[in-house]
């Protein structure tokens, strides 16, 4: 991994796959529930490999030549990662890979080389980095947690260089600082167990990184459909598009979902809920308790 700010386009090139990125996971993000304490990439890679059938496989090169690969064509996409490199490095190598997919970029054949600098690789590198440790998620740990380096990048299954290569790209691109004054920010927080300067920066950019967050939409149908996975019952209270006959239409769909209604006073309240686990009874009267206190 590279950090290339001796080209101009670099910084344009962080901001275009930045966005890219952050809104991609984001949206995952609040459409499945994922809060800042459970995070991890691979709920979000996981649905993508589903959501596109990729065929995700090891390798093997002497002397780690290919860290990994993507094939894009009319008989499918695959993407494989290196037997040998430690899981870590894997977990980047996947990110690195799946970023070609989601970037658009143009070819069949993509090969993942130690030192590849083309500017889709670079691409493909800062969006395997954003997907790790998303900005959201780099300012709840460091400045909301107090977390060390060690605990970070364990928590989120990275390795070193990546979490080094992320700050530093942040702290360039993001707060325009030198590459000497990065560096140092850096290796205070890594080495010497100091976050005093990392979190002041990440301060500054606070409003910034929330409203980015704040401004991405969830997918209504899987914010739905995760939120009556997790608690079995929903209304239009908690989600109002339940009101919409195009959602209920497309939630009646699942096997275990029933949708149905509760009208008294005037007022109607729209609820679903999970069969496998609520009677319609039970459902009703759940439905029926939160119309109840809605009008008080």
């Amino acid at each position: 991994m590279k950090l290339n700010l001796s080209t101009n386009n670099y910084p344009n090139i962080y901001q275009k796959t930045s966005a890219i990125a952050h809104a991609e996971i984001y949206k995952f993000m609040k459409s499945n529930l994922i809060s800042a304490n459970d995070y991890t990439f691979q709920p979000y890679f996981n649905s993508i490999v589903k959501k596109y059938n990729i065929k995700v496989f090891e390798h093997h090169f002497e002397n780690n030549i290919i860290l990994g690969t993507t094939t894009n064509n009319k008989r499918g996409i695959s993407i494989s990662y290196e037997r040998d490199s430690f899981p870590a490095q894997q977990n980047f190598t996947k990110c690195h890979e799946l970023g070609h997919l989601i970037l658009k970029h143009r070819g069949e054949n993509f090969t993942l080389l130690p030192e590849s600098d083309t500017q889709q690789e670079q691409e493909a590198n800062l969006f395997s980095a954003f997907i790790l440790i998303p900005d959201i998620i780099l300012y709840h740990k460091i400045v909301n947690q107090g977390k060390n380096f060690s605990t970070v990048k364990n928590e989120l299954q990275m390795s070193e260089i990546a979490l080094k290569y992320r700050l530093i790209n942040f702290l360039q691109i993001e707060s325009k600082l030198s590459k000497a004054v990065a560096e140092k920010y850096e290796y205070e927080y890594q080495i010497d167990n100091n976050a005093k300067n990392l979190i002041t920066i990440l301060k500054k950019h606070e409003e910034t990184i929330l409203e980015q967050y704040k401004q991405i939409q969830a997918d209504t149908y899987l914010k739905a459909k995760a939120t009556i996975a997790k608690y079995n019952f929903i209304t239009s209270v908690k989600i109002p598009e339940l009101s919409d006959k195009e959602l209920r239409d497309k939630l009646s769909q699942e096997n275990n979902i029933k949708i149905w209604s509760y009208y008294n006073r005037g007022k109607t309240l729209w609820y679903a809920w999970n069969t496998d686990k609520l009677s319609d009874i039970e459902a009703q009267r759940e439905a029926k308790l939160i119309h109840t206190l809605k009008l008080l």
